[in-house]
C-alpha cells in the first residue's frame, strides 16, 4: 500500500499543519483506471472534508444535512468526498493527539466492488496514519522547539518517505538522531559529515532477455526484454536529483519506483528526464520493458543420430548494433532422457567444454570471446542406454533436444539506453563524484533442435 497524499490539520484550528503529494504514486494511480482525481489546491480537498467531518459536536458550525441528519451514513473513518461534481474516494483520516492525519490510498481496480472493510488499503492506510501520529506525539517537544535539528518532513521521510510505511521504530529514528548507532552510522548524512571524500552519486542501467528460438517458420520466436534503472548516493537525504537519460527505443512499459518523483519524456532524441530524491536506503528508480527483433547473440542448434549415439552441432551468430564486449557466455545442452553421457568429443578441441554429470548435460562455456560474425560448437557424444530416463522430460524425445543460453555483458545496453553525465545536477548544489555503469545479461535464451519434431505434430 502507498499513499497518494498526506494531509496534517491542527485539531484545534482545523487548519494545514503539512501537506504532501506523493508523485509517484500519483503517476501509478493515474495508470490505474480506478482513479479519482484529487484537487491541486489543498483548501478545496480541506473544504469537502470539513463538511462531512463530525466527531465531536464542538467542530460543527452550521447544520449540514449529509453529515448532520441522524439518518446519515456512519462513514468513520473513511470518506467519498464529492468535490465540484467529481468523487473522490476513499478518504482515510485519523485523529492523534493535537491533529487530523487525512490519507488518500493508491487503489486497485479489483476494490471497486468491495465494501470498504474488505479493501486491505484503507487498514493499511491506518496504520501509516497511526504510526506517524504517534511519531508526532512522542516527538511534540522536540518538534515545538526553536533550535529542532529536524521537522515534520523529517519524521515522515523517515516512517514513510513515498508513501509506503518503512520504519515503524521511535527508538530508531531517536537514535539515528544521536548519531550513536549504527543506523546512523549508515545514514547518508552521517556518511556526507564523516567521509573525507566528496560525496556520490552512482547510477545503474541493469537489462535482461529472456526468450524462446523455435527454429521454425510457423512460430515466431519470442523475447522479452527487461530493465532496471538504480541510483546509489551519499548525498544528504533531502537532496534533489535529476537526470536525462538517453535511448533510440520507446519504452513499452514503465513501472516507477519510490525514488522517482517526476518522469517525464522531453521528446528530445528519446530522452528521458527523471527528477528524484533517494530517500532513506532506497535504491531502484524504475523498471521498463521494451521490444527488439532479436537479441545480442542468436543460435540454431542441430541434433542428429549418429549411431551407437548422437551428434550436435550449436552456432552462435552475433547481432550487435554498437560495440559490445562479452564477460561470458555459457551454452547448456541438456539430456535428460537419455542415459548417463558415456563419451563425449567436440570441436574446436581448445574449447572449454565440461560435462555436468548430475544434469546430464553438456556445458560450453567462453569468457570474454572476440567478437566475430560467429561461435561454433560441434561434437558427438554416446550414452549408457540401461539407464535411460524415459519420462524424464515430456518434450524431450527422440531428437527434440535444446540449449539454454546465458551471458553477460557489462560494457552497454541492448536498447542502447545511456546516461546523460553531463545533465546530472543536484539541488542544493554540492560538489559530488558520479560513477555508472550499465550491465546486459541473458538469463535464459533457449534454442530447439530444427531436427526435433516436437513443434511439428
Amino acid at each position: 500500500m502507498r499513499l497518494r497524499r498526506l494531509i496534517l490539520l491542527d485539531k484545534k484550528q482545523l487548519t494545514v499543519v503539512f501537506s504532501r503529494t506523493f508523485y509517484v504514486s500519483e503517476s501509478q494511480c493515474m495508470n490505474n483506471s480506478l482513479y479519482y482525481e484529487i484537487p491541486s489546491k489543498t483548501n478545496i480537498l480541506i473544504k469537502a472534508f470539513l463538511e462531512k467531518y463530525t466527531v465531536e459536536s464542538e467542530y460543527k458550525i452550521n447544520f449540514v444535512s449529509v453529515r448532520d441528519t441522524c439518518n446519515r451514513e456512519d462513514w468513520f473513518p473513511v470518506f467519498s468526498l464529492n468535490i465540484d461534481g467529481k468523487p473522490l474516494w476513499p478518504v482515510v483520516y485519523i485523529t492523534y493527539s493535537k491533529y487530523i492525519l487525512i490519507g488518500i490510498p493508491v487503489m486497485k481496480k479489483s476494490d471497486s466492488s468491495k465494501r470498504f472493510d474488505e479493501i486491505p488499503e484503507i487498514p493499511a492506510t491506518i496504520q501509516l496514519l497511526d504510526t506517524f501520529g504517534c511519531f508526532l506525539k512522542e516527538l511534540s517537544t522536540e518538534l515545538s522547539a526553536e533550535n529542532s535539528s529536524f521537522d515534520i518532513e523529517d519524521v515522515l521521510n523517515f516512517v514513510a518517505p513515498y508513501g509506503i510505511l518503512t520504519n515503524s521504530s521511535l527508538a530508531n529514528f531517536r537514535t539515528a538522531l544521536s548519531g550513536t548507532s549504527n543506523l546512523a552510522e549508515s545514514s547518508r548524512d552521517f556518511l556526507q559529515s564523516t567521509a573525507k571524500q566528496a560525496p556520490t552519486i552512482s547510477v545503474t542501467i541493469k537489462e535482461t532477455v529472456k526468450g524462446i528460438i523455435y527454429n521454425r517458420k510457423r512460430y515466431q520466436d519470442i523475447f522479452d526484454y527487461t530493465g532496471v534503472v538504480s541510483l546509489s548516493s551519499t548525498l544528504p537525504v533531502k537532496t534533489d536529483i535529476s537526470a536525462t537519460l538517453l535511448t533510440t527505443l520507446d519504452l513499452t512499459h514503465v513501472v516507477p519506483g519510490p525514488t522517482l518523483d517526476k518522469f517525464q519524456d522531453t521528446s528530445k532524441e528519446n530522452s528521458l528526464q527523471l527528477f528524484l530524491n533517494p530517500g532513506y536506503d532506497v535504491t531502484e528508480i524504475f523498471k521498463y520493458t521494451f521490444e527488439k527483433v532479436k537479441p545480442p547473440i542468436f543460435a540454431t542448434y542441430k541434433v542428429a543420430d549418429n549411431k551407437p549415439g548422437l551428434s550436435f552441432a550449436i552456432n552462435l551468430e552475433f547481432f550487435l548494433e554498437q560495440k559490445m564486449t562479452f564477460e561470458v557466455i555459457e551454452v547448456a545442452m541438456p539430456f535428460p532422457n537419455r542415459g548417463p553421457i558415456n563419451s563425449l568429443k567436440f570441436e574446436p578441441q581448445n574449447s572449454d567444454v565440461t560435462l555436468n554429470k548430475k544434469r546430464n548435460q553438456i556445458v560450453w562455456r567462453r569468457a570474454k570471446p572476440p567478437v566475430t560474425d560467429k561461435l561454433l560448437l560441434t561434437g558427438e557424444l554416446t550414452f549408457d542406454t540401461r539407464h535411460s530416463k524415459l519420462d524424464g522430460h515430456p518434450q524431450l524425445r527422440e531428437l527434440n533436444a535444446y540449449a539454454d543460453i546465458t551471458f553477460k555483458c557489462n560494457t552497454s545496453t541492448m536498447s542502447k539506453m545511456r546516461l546523460d553525465r553531463e545533465s546530472v545536477t543536484v539541488f542544493p548544489g554540492a560538489k559530488f563524484k558520479l560513477s555508472y555503469e550499465v550491465k546486459s545479461s541473458g538469463q535464459s535464451v533457449r534454442v530447439w533442435n530444427v531436427l526435433g519434431e516436437v513443434f511439428d505434430q
